[in-house]
């Protein structure tokens, strides 16, 4: 069978899943590694958690106040929080507190309404030629695809002016259930592009807004590493397993109309 966006798609067997909590029911099927790429932006219909009003009155600089780097940087220069900016809001990421993932993960918040993100999105736009390199290096570092995340609400004590990224590999990325952030992963094309998401926390840190953004790999580069490239893309899985913690129900097949009765018991009947 084909799903929403055309790509052929199985059910498997149910195996061990992540650590999700104990009370959730996590289906999973298995979505082709290499179809076309159509995804768009997953449109959750629940109402957002109160406590992400708090992303609306973000008070940190933004990034104007931080150094530019020049478009063609080496891509070593980024600096990672080695998991620190993800470890803070944990039980969001990983569904630590019994939440389902469309109620940690909010996707349709409009960026522009938090100063923070917008002037992260727009630094990450300036810089992509870097940091194209650097998710390229991450995938090959890791053999693995995978995704650049920063936390627009965390400064790293030693560099407080710049962001700081995460590499999530795509098993990293099974544990959250949530389906956007797996299937974006699962269908790229490390050779060309690599995947940022940019989220911001609510207050409580049990869920957050994110945005996603590709990012091209420039051609120089991957040109330079053609070699290497094939060698971890020929090592990957050719099917990726998602794991949700709730499966959307099939509608329900319309009634066949009524039928029509024949003139005579009409007439007979009255």
């Amino acid at each position: 069978m084909h799903d929403e966006w055309d790509r052929r798609v199985h059910f498997s067997p149910p195996h061990a899943a992540p650590s999700v909590a104990p009370s959730t029911v996590v289906e999973n099927f298995t979505v082709n590694a290499f179809p076309p790429n159509k995804l768009g932006l997953s449109t959750h219909g629940s109402t957002p958690s109160k406590t992400l009003t708090y992303a609306y009155h973000g008070t940190a600089a933004s990034m104007e106040d931080r150094p530019a780097r020049n478009n063609t940087k080496d891509s070593a220069d980024f600096i990672e929080s080695k998991g620190a900016a993800i470890n803070l809001v944990a039980s969001a990421f990983f569904g630590r507190n019994s939440r389902k993932a469309k109620e940690r993960f909010h996707w349709m918040f409009p960026p522009d309404k938090d100063e923070r993100v917008a002037s992260l999105l727009a630094w990450i736009q300036s810089v992509s030629y870097g940091l194209g390199s650097f998710g390229l290096h991450k995938f090959l570092q890791t053999r693995e695809r995978g995704a650049l995340v920063v936390n627009a609400d965390y400064r790293p004590s030693k560099s407080p002016n710049e962001p700081a990224f995460d590499w999530l590999t795509y098993p990293e990325l099974q544990k959250t259930m949530d389906r956007t952030l797996q299937e974006s992963v699962a269908c790229y094309d490390p050779s060309a592009l690599v995947i940022v998401f940019v989220f911001l926390p609510s207050k409580s840190g049990n869920s957050l807004a994110i945005w996603r953004r590709k990012i091209a790999v420039p051609s120089n580069v991957r040109l330079a590493y053609q070699a290497q490239i094939t060698q971890a893309i020929d090592s990957l899985s050719r099917d990726y397993p998602v794991y949700v913690d709730e499966i959307p129900p099939k509608s329900e097949p319309p009634s066949p109309p009524p039928k029509k009765r024949k003139w005579w018991k009409l007439w007979l009947s009255t």
